[in-house]
């Protein structure tokens, strides 16, 4: 028996309620249960219990046995004097608050169906990919939506911390904030943190003052990371001639190069690419934020994203190394990566931050008319038999592997309580 299921027993009224009373024989009706408190303290606040003859107005604090009040010191800390009840497992001793008053105390051991403390300790001890894999099936999916779109919240809320972090470190530019987060999701995964570095030495005040030149705007991002200092054909030394300019003149230090990583990319992916593709998306969208925010549609958004190279990249990978020509255009999946982790945050934490609920409901719209992302714990999810159609579905299902599963948190999860009481 873990405490944190007797909390969850007592959340839900899940025990015998027949007949209650304290230990010492005094009859409990309980009006309010109290809310559940996940700081220091009492583990409920503010209930309602009349015991005996007396209503009282107070916390509930429990633990598995009546002896652990001593054990974690509370007949010490006047915190705990607004106790008025204490919930155990099982009764082993007397709990007395600071003030020396006996605490009432309600022994819940013949109250709770057994089994559920062994259906929670098998969920813990599973060593399957997520604790319940051999009980849940699609239909718990579907009776428990609400706690998906919980879930999903719970993960836009995620994202939007750490945009507030851009934003002030941005003096509220939120052309810069969607910048770096669009630059740092181009990098994927295995060049994300040069991506965003090189958006932090790079601002977008710099992109938009240059943005109507493609080649300024090439030269400067490319100059910046440190990829064409030593390039040796004639495209590659006008561009580090223009960004010796550039970088004299708004005094800039670039990368050193070595951020970069190309091995195991395919050369789609070089960072090269995308930076030519970045440059691309600013000339023909300096104010992309503006633009974005008022899409009227997935569909509109991908057409801006719909960018390809300039001529010389068309036939490079790397800067003086020919390849066949090719046009190298930003693919589907790459721009739904973008929208998904880039664009639909910051639409959805701009209308958290303005406290205007039309954009929240915008990126949430977004997810249901993008496809599902493709990866191993959407391939782990379907191969349960769930059926994943949007990104809606497939980043609420990421976020409850990664925070719920993984860190076995079945009771605060509404599968895993589904599981548990069925």
């Amino acid at each position: 028996m873990k405490e944190s299921l007797l909390h969850l027993l007592w959340k839900l009224k899940r025990f015998d309620h027949n007949d209650l009373h304290t230990v010492s024989g005094e009859k409990i009706k309980i009006i309010k249960y109290g809310t559940h408190n996940h700081d220091a303290g009492p583990d409920f606040l503010n209930a309602e219990i009349v015991i005996g003859n007396t209503k009282w107005v107070g916390h509930v604090e429990m633990h598995l046995r009546s002896k652990d009040w001593n054990t974690h010191k509370h007949q010490d800390d006047p915190a705990y004097n607004s106790v008025i009840l204490h919930v155990v497992y099982e009764h082993n001793g007397i709990a007395n608050n600071h003030n020396g008053q006996e605490i009432p105390i309600l022994e819940l051991n013949n109250r709770i169906d057994h089994s559920l403390i062994q259906k929670h300790q098998k969920l813990e001890e599973s060593q399957a990919w997520i604790p319940c894999a051999d009980a849940i099936t699609p239909s718990h999916i579907d009776t428990q939506r609400f706690f998906l779109d919980r879930v999903l919240t719970e993960r836009m809320e995620e994202k939007c911390a750490r945009i507030k972090t851009l934003l002030k470190a941005s003096n509220n530019d939120w052309e810069d904030v969607l910048y770096t987060m669009i630059l740092r999701y181009f990098g994927l995964k295995i060049n994300g943190d040069a991506f965003e570095q090189l958006a932090r030495i790079t601002p977008h005040k710099l992109i938009h003052k240059n943005h109507s030149n493609i080649h300024k705007l090439e030269s400067l991002l490319l100059g910046q990371s440190g990829l064409i200092l030593d390039g040796n054909d004639d495209y590659i030394i006008s561009l580090s001639k223009e960004y010796n300019h550039l970088r004299n003149k708004y005094k800039l230090t670039p990368m050193t190069g070595v951020e970069w990583k190309f091995a195991r990319l395919r050369p789609a992916n070089f960072p090269t690419i995308r930076l030519a593709q970045v440059a691309q998306l600013y000339h023909k969208t300096p104010r992309l934020f503006d633009v974005l925010i008022n899409a009227e549609n997935i569909s509109v958004i991908k057409n801006i994203l719909n960018v390809e190279t300039s001529a010389y990249w068309q036939s490079h990978y790397l800067p003086d190394k020919e390849s066949d020509k090719k046009v190298k255009k930003l693919g589907q999946q790459a721009q739904d990566t973008i929208i998904i982790n880039a664009i639909i945050p910051t639409i959805f934490s701009y209308g958290m931050i303005t406290d205007d609920m039309r954009y929240k409901e915008k990126a949430i719209n977004l997810l249901l008319d993008l496809p599902q992302e493709k990866n191993n714990i959407i391939s782990g999810w379907k191969s349960l038999g769930f059926s994943i159609k949007t990104a809606f579905e497939s980043q609420a299902l990421l976020q409850l592997k990664s925070k719920y599963c993984d860190k076995i948190r079945c009771l605060d999860c509404g599968l895993g309580q589904k599981i548990l009481f069925s």
